[in-house]
């Protein structure tokens, strides 16, 4: 017969089995990354693939889809382009306005709106309707306001970061749990101390990702405005090298736009490890 004791296990017995474990994390953690590398890069091999395969086997005409080769060496000789790097800079400066705008008044209107639910009932309808308006046809729109230096461009870019961090933050505040509201009250803690201390804390991953969302979109809308009328950005350069017909040269752009976009995400993360409760 076993007789079960309370016998504590020696130290060097609890270290063994905590470093055994911390070891095991760690493969685990080595894994998963290897294999997310892994399936990025088929997908990249791919997709360069395919799109090579276009121009290779005459499927498309090259002047049409150009090809990755090409479009890689039209992306080096433009890095010595100062005309590019003003470029570069203008729509990163207007995009990283945008952001901040959009994201600062879509916090703090989720705040009001959840503060007072009388207000947010009363414009919920306008939200909506504002929401469906298509950020294209604001960009003219701007420009009539406010001419064509950057102030329609943050305007388009933070539009759309407006709607998407007022969402996600009242969508982070409904997610906290009811027995914690029922704790607060049992507690009398008031209502704003309540929000800043519980609500807005238990909002935070929601908000990190609609910022992560916005750095996306506020590009997008800066470009989107400078492709209709501007004095410079990328979205201008772009306008012309597809009006010119030069498709290597727009899909350089293209990749461009795409860096300024993967910097803000960057910056987004960076503020995401070093805020407490955020992940």
């Amino acid at each position: 017969m076993t007789v079960l004791t309370d016998r504590a296990l020696p130290q060097a017995e609890v270290d063994d089995f905590a470093a055994g474990a911390r070891q095991l994390a760690a493969r685990r953690i080595a894994t998963d990354r290897m294999k997310a590398v892994t399936a990025g890069v088929v997908g990249l091999v791919i997709f360069l693939g395919g799109w090579q395969s276009l121009t290779l086997f005459e499927i498309a005409r090259p002047e049409f889809v150009s090809d990755p080769v090409s479009v890689l060496r039209e992306f080096i000789s433009m890095l010595s382009e100062s005309e590019v790097w003003s470029s570069v800079r203008e729509t990163t400066v207007a995009a990283t306005m945008a952001m901040v705008v959009g994201s600062l008044g879509g916090v703090a209107t989720a705040v009001v709106f959840w503060r007072y639910a009388s207000i947010r009932r009363g414009l919920n309808p306008f939200v909506t309707i504002l929401n469906a308006l298509p950020r294209p046809a604001l960009a003219p729109i701007f420009i009539m306001w406010f001419g064509l230096g950057v102030a329609p461009k943050v305007l388009v870019g933070a539009s759309v970061v407006y709607f998407v961090l007022l969402l996600n933050t009242l969508a982070g505040f409904k997610n906290v749990q009811p027995d914690v509201r029922t704790l607060s009250d049992s507690l009398r803690i008031g209502p704003n101390r309540r929000l800043f201390m519980i609500e807005l804390p238990s909002a935070l991953p929601t908000i990190v990702a609609g910022l992560r969302l916005g750095a996306v979109y506020a590009v997008l809308g800066v470009i989107v405005s400078e492709i209709v009328a501007s004095y410079a950005g990328l979205g201008q350069m772009l306008t012309i090298a597809t009006n010119s017909f030069d498709i290597t040269r727009a899909f350089a752009i293209l990749m461009f736009t795409a860096a300024v976009a993967v910097f803000l995400d960057a910056i987004v993360s960076l503020i995401q490890r070093f805020t407490p409760g955020a992940n």
